[in-house]
């Protein structure tokens, strides 16, 4: 990998209709703005390697799903060695998918170009949603989620990771107020966090803990466990 070219997407006010999206701009630079706005990111990419490790089944596929530059699938790939695996990376981002073809040379890594909301998963032991669902419509998210947990083999897992609400608000105003020091205390400035901020505002779309695992329970899974926090961001792994 080379060097990470600096986030500077917001340094200027943009256009008054400007929306967030994974656009060239955004990947071109995505991986400095992942680490500088997500608390804990390397040890949850390191991590989703390990509990892919522990629930692999041999001869089975992996789904990244919202892969972008398949931080996830690398961390798999350097856990899981000397093995027959398969991971689908699936990102609606041509950019994205672009940069990935580019730099990462791994036969096991197959690209898909696609929305994941139609993909059909086949032979799948592990599927990764990792700050995806947060991107996808709210009406649409059971629907895709139960799809997916029926598609799974037994045993397998779905690994999810959301920014979430705080249920109590005088948690969710300390739980944002440190979401901010900490982007700031990387090298944001206050009117670059409160631009992206609006341009995220009707793109990523935040749920509550409770909500997500009252989905959970909805798609039929009631073994799911909350394995990571950092913050306002958590990550489950739900077991089929």
């Amino acid at each position: 990998m080379k060097d990470l070219k600096k986030d500077n997407l917001y340094k200027k006010p943009l256009e008054k209709d400007h929306k967030f999206s994974f656009n060239a701009g955004v990947a071109d630079v995505f991986e400095d703005m992942v680490s500088r706005s997500v608390p804990g990111y390397d040890l949850l990419i390191e991590n989703i390697g390990v509990l892919s490790k522990k629930f692999y089944q041999d001869n089975t596929k992996i789904y990244d799903l919202g892969s972008s530059l398949c931080a996830c699938s690398i961390s798999i790939l350097n856990k899981i060695k000397n093995k027959n695996i398969e991971i689908c990376a699936v990102d609606s981002s041509k950019a994205m998918i672009d940069i990935c073809k580019k730099r990462i040379n791994f036969n096991e890594i197959k690209f898909f170009n696609s929305d994941i909301l139609d993909i059909e998963i086949k032979n799948a032991s592990i599927i990764i949603l990792n700050l995806t669902l947060q991107f996808i419509p709210i009406e649409k998210r059971t629907h895709l989620l139960k799809k997916l947990f029926l598609q799974l083999n037994e045993n397998g897992v779905i690994i999810i990771t959301e920014k979430i609400k705080l249920d109590k608000e005088s948690d969710d105003i300390f739980f944002k107020n440190f979401h901010e020091f900490f982007k700031e205390n990387n090298g944001y400035t206050k009117e670059e966090i409160d631009r992206k901020k609006i341009a995220l505002s009707e793109t990523m779309l935040v749920e509550s803990e409770k909500i997500h695992e009252e989905r959970f329970r909805i798609i039929g899974c009631n073994n799911y466990y909350r394995w990571f926090q950092c913050y306002n961001f958590v990550s489950w792994v739900l077991i089929k």
